[in-house]
């Protein structure tokens, strides 16, 4: 429940007050200068402007309409910055069509580190109406949002229990893998490796466990030795199969847990002189657009990237007019996309 101070939006010389600080001081901490107080002042302040529900209001117009048209969107500093990953920039241009077209702005909440000192004066300081947290990770500060701000937001790239509290939009992860492992099953491969994502996210754990359940459906080993990796990164994928390159027996095809890990897996065939796809045969997942333009081509699963950041914009701007939180998960489909670098066993 919402507190009789936050809904009369405390003012600085309050938190001032009843932190027994100065409205400087105060004013210090609460625009992220912790640096200048100890550190039992800089958490004394902070409790009792978490406990108020304080938000200093930058901006004036916000003061009276109480809103400010603009929409926050956050990422993980693990993720890199926004213009160096591909599934970010996707999910923006989704965001941007729904959003520009209700007169709403995006703010980019950089968090180069998460200090859950100063996170929610960062995030909560009056100049956003709701934020779009893209792919939070497993046990990340961010999923304690609902005890520290009202203001809406949905979860793009993580599937989280409902219990949560969270609106997730997603890839199907699940039903994508199954697709793939399944045609390639079609295709003659029973001896199939996997090159997954980090364990502190949800959906490279969603499609490792969707790997193993297809080929265990399928009456097909799981080899242990043949799952390897923990990284969405294109290095992360060349080093994973650079290792199982090694090993005395490979599989005939790799499902990689998506494109650039496939796009690093192709790399290291190539310098150790294993033809992709004729001696080993490797899929990817996301269908980034250099996917098709790799050599060979990438069969891989086509993500609705563009869908799920559009309607997650739409789910967002319903929340802030209804004021009625949302909760759920909304998985979107993915399509098997069939190019070059998969070789056709022969079969009986």
């Amino acid at each position: 429940m919402i507190s009789e101070h936050r809904r009369s939006r405390p003012t600085l010389a309050l938190v001032a007050k009843e932190a027994g600080v100065s409205i400087g001081t105060a004013s210090n901490i609460l625009s992220g200068k912790t640096e200048l107080h100890t550190p039992e002042t800089v958490e004394m302040v902070l409790s009792v402007a978490r406990r108020l529900g304080y938000r200093p209001n930058r901006i004036a117009r916000s003061l009276v309409a109480r809103q400010t048209h603009t929409i926050g969107v956050i990422m993980e500093p693990a993720h890199t910055v926004f213009t160096r990953n591909i599934y970010a920039t996707g999910v923006m241009d989704g965001l941007v069509d729904v959003l520009g077209a209700q007169g709403y702005h995006l703010k980019i909440i950089s968090l180069m580190e998460i200090d859950p000192r100063t996170l929610w004066a960062q995030i909560d300081d009056g100049t956003i109406d709701g934020a779009v947290l893209l792919v939070p990770l497993i046990g990340s500060p961010l999923l304690e949002w609902h005890q520290h701000t009202p203001l809406p937001c949905v979860v793009v790239g993580s599937v989280f229990p409902e219990s949560m509290g969270f609106y997730c939009v997603d890839a199907d992860s699940q039903q994508g893998i199954r697709k793939v492992v399944e045609w390639l099953t079609q295709q003659g491969h029973r001896e199939i490796g996997f090159l997954r994502g980090p364990e502190v996210q949800t959906s490279a754990l969603q499609r490792e466990a969707a790997f193993r359940e297809t080929l265990q459906a399928h009456g097909i080993a799981v080899r242990e030795e043949w799952i390897l990796g923990n990284s969405y990164h294109r290095e992360g994928g060349y080093e994973a199969m650079r290792a199982l390159l090694q090993l005395p027996k490979r599989p005939s095809a790799v499902v990689c847990a998506n494109d650039l890990i496939a796009l690093g897996a192709i790399e290291a065939c190539r310098e150790q002189g294993v033809s992709v796809p004729h001696e080993i045969s490797i899929t990817g997942f996301d269908d980034i657009p250099i996917a098709g333009l790799v050599d060979p081509p990438l069969t891989t699963i086509r993500n609705p990237i563009h869908e799920i950041g559009y309607h997650a914009g739409e789910a967002l701007l319903e929340q802030i007019r209804t004021g009625e939180p949302k909760r759920g998960v909304r998985l979107f489909s993915g399509e098997l996309i069939v190019r070059a670098s998969v070789r056709r066993l022969k079969t009986g």
